[in-house]
């Protein structure tokens, strides 16, 4: 399904039971809305966009905070703990000293 944003198409991502809209930046799990704080979303969208696939800390901490921000160091943890919370706790998988990634498998 591609949803339309200022003439341009977006596709919806979809995983494991996860939709997550780029246009409207709207998140459900098994068809119901789950409300994200921006940063929420900005990490999921950074997840879905490479299931299966490690993303490191650096790379997520650049795009949620940018690269003159100082980021604490649990922050990313903090993240991913309330996404676990409001999706499914094992979806979101820890590469230790890497970063995460998206299960394949649901």
């Amino acid at each position: 399904m591609l949803r339309r944003s200022q003439g341009r198409a977006q596709p919806l991502l979809e995983h494991a039971g996860i939709s997550l809209d780029p246009a409207s930046q709207q998140v459900s799990f098994q068809g119901s809305e789950v409300p994200m704080t921006p940063m929420e979303y900005q990490l999921l969208h950074q997840l879905m966009i490479r299931p299966g696939k490690v993303v490191t800390r650096e790379r997520l901490s650049n795009t949620l905070y940018g690269w003159q921000d100082k980021v604490e160091s649990n922050t990313l943890e903090v993240l991913i703990h309330n996404l676990r919370k409001k999706l499914s706790t094992e979806l979101i998988r820890t590469v230790r000293g890497v970063g995460y990634l998206l299960e394949l498998k649901a």
